[in-house]
């Protein structure tokens, strides 16, 4: 017999974007229903950011050890205990799923452990963990469902070998030699990881420059940087093949503009991602799609009036706090308020060592885009504070409009670029201009002082340089 049930709001996928549209609808009067087949939290808590930035935590303060000769300290012997990491990864993700379970019950929604399809514009069928079924009859759906490790054509993940990032968290130790497909974010933060832990890495990406996305400056600075640390980076790559050699090991052939690629390795590192929407039921709802990737509106709303679809799942900008700010978006609209996603503000952020963080245009696609621009740079070589804490590497780079001097990018390499890419995002957010932004008094020694330096560096006012 299959229970039935009713709600205001029922949300497929309990990751950031979907406990936090739970938890908006919620406080906004609605009775509400998450579904959810795996672990609270989603791909970003459990395989995603919180898993990579607490093992670049750990890397990032074993490189520091390496160099503590430079601050006049000496460190006898530093060794890496992996399975360490992995337990401390582990036990952070552990934390802070038991903190968004508190949040749902204080704010009464109710949880459900299981797979979610839809029948109906207004049913969904759920088939719990337990083994019982339940029809919920609601007012709006929003999807969360997030996103999955991508298989790409001709080749086969045996997670042993070829893997993929979810796999990576579930390793006992640092292989000898790893390649990694795409120089993105993901490629880039794990070649780091496991470059520091003593792996032989190798970087194989098909467009011109890593971090393709980025300012073009940011990508070139920062392939130096891997590359200084031994980090083999192949760039206009076209994969020919991926498979398993008679003695076990991974073998890649490829090709590239210039030469023809053979890497025989322990491990193959997939870092693709594509839109979970596999037996969701979408279809039969006529719900649009586009390649696997569900439509949304600004209001982030279907086609479908009461459906509306939040994160990875849209396939705009897939970072977590875009799907927090989505969710916040669907939620507030359902519950009468309108509001859009503006993503003009967006950062991205890299948390490398050093760390990588922009937000706005890049200078190219500024350029394109038809404005006149200004370019301001400001090296951290020449900032008091980055000396004092050995962090010379890195520079901030401000993007403003000729004509008006706008605000209209801002480009960081350097230490806590992820912390002071907020400033820039808020001076953005109030179109702020490169003259007003370079007024504002920082404190020092501060990195800050960088961003105030290269904002003054558009007029020629720069002090420090």
């Amino acid at each position: 017999m299959v229970e039935l049930s009713s709600c205001d709001v029922a949300v497929i996928g309990a990751g950031i974007g979907g406990y936090v549209s739970a938890i908006r609808a919620a406080q906004l009067g609605m009775n509400v229903v998450l579904i959810e087949k795996g672990s609270i939290g989603g791909t970003c808590l459990n395989l995603g950011c919180i898993p990579t930035k607490a093992l670049l935590a750990s890397t990032h303060l074993l490189l520091k050890i390496r160099r503590s000769e430079d601050f006049g300290i000496t460190v006898r012997e530093a060794s890496v205990d992996f399975g360490k990491m992995m337990i401390r990864k582990d036990t952070i993700v552990k934390n802070l799923a038991l903190g968004v379970s508190y949040l749902l019950k204080k704010n009464k929604v109710r949880l459900i452990k299981g797979k979610g399809t839809i029948l109906s514009k207004n049913r969904i069928h759920i088939r719990k963990v337990d083994g019982t079924e339940e029809n919920i009859d609601t007012r709006y759906i929003i999807v969360a469902s997030g996103s999955d490790p991508e298989e790409p054509p001709g080749i086969h993940i045996d997670r042993e070998r070829i893997i993929t990032t979810d796999d990576s968290f579930r390793l006992d130790c640092a292989p000898e030699s790893m390649a990694i497909i795409g120089g993105g974010i993901i490629g880039v933060e794990f070649a780091q990881i496991f470059n520091a832990l003593g792996t032989c890495v190798n970087i194989l990406e098909k467009m011109p420059n890593i971090l393709p996305l980025l300012d073009v400056d940011l990508g070139e600075a920062f392939r130096r940087i891997l590359e200084g640390r031994g980090i083999d980076i192949h760039t206009q790559v076209d994969l020919e093949s991926v498979m398993i050699g008679d003695d076990g090991r991974a073998k890649i052939k490829a090709a590239s503009p210039s030469s023809h690629l053979e890497l025989s390795v322990e491990k193959v590192l997939l870092t693709g991602r594509s839109a979970f929407t596999k037996d969701l039921g979408l279809e039969s709802v006529g719900v649009k799609l586009r390649d696997t990737f569900i439509v949304v509106d600004e209001h982030m709303r279907t086609n479908i009036p009461n459906i509306y679809a939040v994160g990875d799942v849209t396939g705009g900008k897939m970072f977590a706090h875009v799907a927090f700010s989505e969710a916040v978006v669907a939620a507030e609209n359902i519950a009468g308020t309108e509001t859009t996603m503006d993503y003009r503000g967006v950062p991205t952020c890299v948390y490398t060592s050093p760390e990588i963080a922009s937000v706005g245009l890049s200078e190219a696609e500024a350029s394109k885009l038809g404005y006149g621009v200004s370019i301001g740079k400001f090296p951290y070589l020449a900032n008091g504070r980055a000396l004092t804490l050995g962090e010379r590497e890195g520079f901030v780079k401000i993007v403003s409009d000729r004509e008006t001097d706008e605000i209209l990018g801002v480009h960081i390499l350097g230490s806590n670029a992820t912390e002071l890419i907020g400033e820039a995002a808020i001076a953005m957010r109030l179109e702020c201009t490169s003259q007003e932004l370079g007024k504002a008094i920082h404190a020092h020694p501060t990195l800050s002082e960088a961003i105030m330096e290269a904002a003054r560096a558009l007029s020629r006012k720069a002090i420090h340089i």
